[in-house]
């Protein structure tokens, strides 16, 4: 198995609450996800949690409609590293919205990603 499986965003799935409660097929951590991820306005049940990654059919609920993947998707790439608008204000907008080691994280994923791309 790859070290990091990134989203469009430059999230890590392997590093991701969701996917590990997933993965281990374990209903108290998906409970403890989905109220530790809940907030005012946006609340979270066990079912909206499971999620086998970014580029899979079965997505986290937030995932699902997330404006940085619909927009990876729609530029046709899977990473947003590999798109021509690489740093569009979508993109800097969630990592911004992340909780500040997430998104130091995903942007970091990022520029990792990108160096290796490079011819």
């Amino acid at each position: 198995m790859p070290e990091k499986m990134l989203a469009a965003c430059g999230l890590d799935c392997y590093a991701c609450r969701a996917y590990f409660a997933t993965k281990e097929k374990d209903y108290s951590k998906l409970v403890e996800t989905a109220k530790l991820w809940s907030e005012p306005g946006m609340e979270y049940k066990p079912e909206d949690i499971p999620c086998d990654g970014c580029h899979t059919e079965r997505l986290h609920a937030f995932c699902r409609g997330c404006p940085v993947r619909i927009c990876a998707k729609s530029h046709g790439v899977m990473i947003c590293g590999d798109c021509s608008e690489y740093k569009c204000s979508k993109l800097k907008s969630l990592w911004k919205w992340l909780s500040p080691s997430s998104g130091v994280a995903a942007r970091a994923n990022m520029e990792e990603y990108r160096k290796k791309r490079r011819p």
